[in-house]
């Protein structure tokens, strides 16, 4: 045993002494993907502090890599391979004259996107990983394009560089749905990375009700480009139609012409090396109803990263649909149709300005504090009951018969609040939140009252909210969710803290994606898919019609859709 254990020393020494001097340093692992098989021929790259590659290596048949003899010091080590995300680890310290081991984990394309509806970009966001690193785009996904119900990345890696990489998915779903998603929806997401880096992604969505109300199909089409930039940085561009005839307002006779609305949204992304990241851009956005309303929503985003445990983060957003360009991947974001007496859309820009710290606490947890002060010129309102002609012709409401429910607008209102967030990391997929937010919202402070006095009913009144949630995916069932329960007062008629929640975040919620596993009957890339909205139906508060009868209002009217997916 001693006498192994000598020759053991020996050869090490030996190679130490091939490669480098005695005094340098090592370091090897293991190459696996996330259902931890090793995986031989992937590239992995040892990156300075000036982001320059100090060495590389191939991991063999059995997934193994070393790169001997670089000199001690603070380095990342990165591992990339075609049809794989690249992963990093960051703030790898070698010491001199000894061998660090790292295990470096890859995965794929679709299990990368874990099929998730995009969140609002808060500063704790543990899923933003450049956040901590703030390193190039070269060294994460090129382009992630999200929206509420479908989800996909593309990436290119370095082994992966000169090829192209094409993916898509169509969707089928059904249900009473939310305000503007009712029917039956069927979507295509095709998605396209070149040769360069850069990338493209298409997406059309035609939703057909059943209703004989409804005039024709709803339609959505959205597609959005980005490409490389220096020094890190990344241009983005995406627009989008969509058009809505079965949404009506009563200023004209008839079932009136519908909601259409057409976006363009440009977004710039730069890194100043490691320390600052500054991520810009514009919304123009044109609405119509009756009328015709043009918008623009400036946004700026300005993130200080002093060192490896803390982020400091300034927003500013001029609109709730942009205020980063992560917030462009919801390709198709949630329908938004307020409207005056006279049909005249009337958007909700406002200004939204905000200061946070976020702190890593170990491995597992994120805590993060921010004080904010919004001013909102009109809000949306949901509800629930059917409108007849004469109602919507006295009180500007935009109403979906379709799913039986509407959205009016109220007041505006200044908001001066504060948050805090704590996640938790249960598995490297899987990760537990807590929110607690104090601020604004709009309170019905009478009883039953009539549509048309809503607004004199209404008041601003100083509350809070809180919620726990639970994201991510279980890797062995193959099973992707968001569960939420979000509370604050059931007489709030808005959300507490609206610039970092998404509309549909209400009360009990939940999105589940799950893998279908048929063996031979059933194709590969198959998912069911069901997402449920205030599923309790909490919140409600009656309201008169014009004609007597009682209509509901609520911050999210509750909806159910369920469907299937087919990845190829």
């Amino acid at each position: 045993m001693m006498l192994a254990s000598l020759l053991g020393i020996s050869q090490i020494c030996a190679a130490a002494t091939h490669n480098g001097s005695a005094t340098s340093a090592a370091v090897s692992g293991v190459v696996r993907d996330a259902q931890g098989t090793p995986q031989m021929g992937a590239l992995v790259e040892l990156v300075g502090a000036n982001l320059t590659i100090v060495a590389t290596a191939f991991s063999d048949d059995h997934g193994r890599f070393l790169i001997p003899a670089v000199d001690a010091g603070k380095y990342q080590i990165r591992a990339s391979a075609a049809f794989f995300m690249p992963t990093l680890k960051n703030n790898l310290r070698l010491v001199s004259g000894s061998q660090t081991i790292v295990n470096l984990t890859m995965s794929t394309i679709f299990e990368a996107a874990n099929w998730l509806p995009t969140q609002r970009r808060r500063a704790d966001e543990p899923a933003d990983d450049w956040k901590w690193a703030l390193r190039s785009t070269a060294n994460r996904p090129l382009l992630r394009l999200v929206d509420p119900e479908d989800g996909i990345s593309v990436s290119s890696s370095s082994e992966s560089s000169q090829r192209s990489v094409n993916e898509g998915r169509v969707t089928m779903t059904n249900g009473d749905g939310t305000f503007g998603e009712g029917g039956m929806h069927q979507s295509l997401v095709l998605s396209r990375t070149m040769g360069d880096g850069d990338a493209a992604v298409l997406r059309a969505d035609v939703g057909n009700s059943s209703s004989i109300d409804s005039p024709g199909p709803s339609v959505a089409v959205t597609a959005g480009y980005q490409r490389q930039t220096l020094l890190g940085g990344s241009t983005r561009l995406v627009t989008g139609f969509q058009s809505h005839p079965e949404l009506a307002n009563g200023s004209l006779p008839g079932y009136g012409p519908g909601f259409e609305v057409m976006q363009v949204a440009s977004a710039q992304r730069l890194a100043l090396g490691d320390l600052v990241v500054i991520d810009a851009g514009t919304l123009l956005e044109a609405e119509k109803l009756e009328e015709t309303r043009l918008r623009t929503q400036p946004y700026v985003r300005v993130m200080v990263h002093p060192d490896e445990d803390f982020v400091v983060e300034y927003r500013f957003a001029s609109g709730h649909e942009a205020q980063s360009s992560e917030d462009l991947d919801r390709l198709k974001p949630s329908i938004t149709a307020v409207a005056d007496a006279n049909g005249r859309p009337l958007g909700n820009q406002g200004s939204h300005n905000e200061l946070s710290v976020s702190h890593k606490l170990g491995d597992k947890d994120v805590l993060t504090v921010a004080g904010f002060i919004d001013r909102v010129s009109y809000t949306a309102i949901g509800g629930s009951g059917i409108l007849v002609r004469s109602d919507l012709q006295q009180t500007g409401i935009v109403q979906d018969p379709t799913t039986g429910t509407f959205q009016v607008a109220a007041q505006g209102y200044e908001s001066h609040g504060l948050s805090a967030s704590v996640m938790h990391s249960i598995t490297p997929a899987l990760s537990a939140w807590g929110e607690y937010d104090l601020g604004t919202a709009l309170v019905s402070q009478q009883g039953l009252v009539s549509i048309a006095a809503l607004q004199q009913s209404l008041s601003k009144q100083v509350t809070s909210a809180a919620s726990v949630s639970l994201r991510g995916k279980i890797l062995h069932t193959g099973t992707s969710l968001k569960a939420e329960y979000r509370w604050q007062p059931n007489r709030t008629l808005t959300q507490v803290n609206s610039y970092n929640t998404t509309p549909e975040e209400a009360y009990l919620s939940f999105f589940v994606r799950q893998r279908l596993w048929g063996g031979r009957m059933l194709p590969k890339g198959v998912d069911a898919v069901v997402e449920a909205t205030n599923l309790l139906e909490q919140g409600y508060q009656p309201v008169l019609a014009p004609d007597g009868h009682t209509l509901f209002l609520a911050q999210v009217p509750r909806g159910i859709q369920a469907g299937l997916a087919f990845n190829f």
